[in-house]
């Protein structure tokens, strides 16, 4: 029993020590192959998960510039110019002044009418023409992402709401000219507004960004003469605007 008990373990001993420069050769092979595919593959196999967006705004100015169009009106084409200045206090949260001129022109909706009723519909009134705006306005950009831009640049985007207030000038069109609108009891030559949209910044670099916003700005109808300023109800303009974003440094 001392005899086969010894031999067994002679054998064992031989096929451990047999083994390990076999798991070692082994492990030595791996390595170099790991070492050649790497030189092909490498690149390809480093990935970064990069958790912090691309860009930080926290603290952050935005200068812009803003040039839009406005489709839902029947009677006139828009075609909105204009600033924006954001202060970003936290990371996704900015107040916003923003402000436009806006250019207009009329749409052959009302001549059409004319035409077709073989001028049996005469004077056709048209609502107030949309001068200029402005406002002070809560942006809130809890979407963010990252993209690939061009292939070779990772860049980072967010989508916003927003919700705002302001004023907004308009003209009338009284005895065949157009005179400015003045509202209440004709004390002020301008109307209160609301606004809501949604806005899109994709970052070219750290300090320029596009823009890309809807905007839908409700204020009060022209009323008819003699009536009070909210006897039409409200009318709304949905705005659509590219712009360009120019952010102030980081600060550290």
């Amino acid at each position: 029993m001392n005899g086969r008990w010894a031999l067994r373990a002679m054998v064992s001993f031989v096929v451990l020590f047999a083994a390990v420069p076999m798991a070692m050769g082994q492990e030595n092979e791996q390595t170099v192959l790991d070492q050649k595919f790497d030189k092909v593959w490498g690149k390809e196999r480093d990935l970064k998960v990069i958790q912090k967006r691309v860009y930080e705004k926290a603290n952050r100015h935005e200068i812009g510039i803003l040039l839009g169009m406005i489709p839902n009106d029947s009677f006139f084409n828009y075609f909105p110019v204009g600033l924006r200045y954001d202060y970003f206090f936290l990371e996704s949260v900015a107040l916003e002044v923003a402000g436009a001129y806006v250019p207009s022109s009329s749409s052959s909706l009302r001549k059409d009418l004319l035409e077709f009723s073989g001028g049996a519909i005469q004077g056709v009134q048209l609502p107030e023409r949309v001068q200029w705006y402005a406002g002070l306005n809560v942006y809130w950009a809890p979407v963010h992402g990252k993209v690939s831009l061009f292939t070779t640049k990772l860049t980072s985007f967010d989508i916003g709401l927003l919700v705002g207030l302001g004023i907004l000038g308009s003209q009338k069109e009284q005895d065949g000219k157009w005179v400015t609108r003045k509202s209440y009891g004709d004390a002020v030559p301008f109307n209160l507004m609301a606004n809501l949209g949604l806005g899109f910044h994709l970052f070219l670099t750290d300090y320029l960004a596009l823009r890309l916003d809807y905007r839908h700005y409700i204020f009060p109808a022209l009323p008819d003469r003699g009536q009070s300023e909210w006897s039409n109800g409200v009318r709304s303009l949905a705005e659509i605007t590219l712009g360009l974003g120019y952010f102030t440094p980081a600060p550290k």
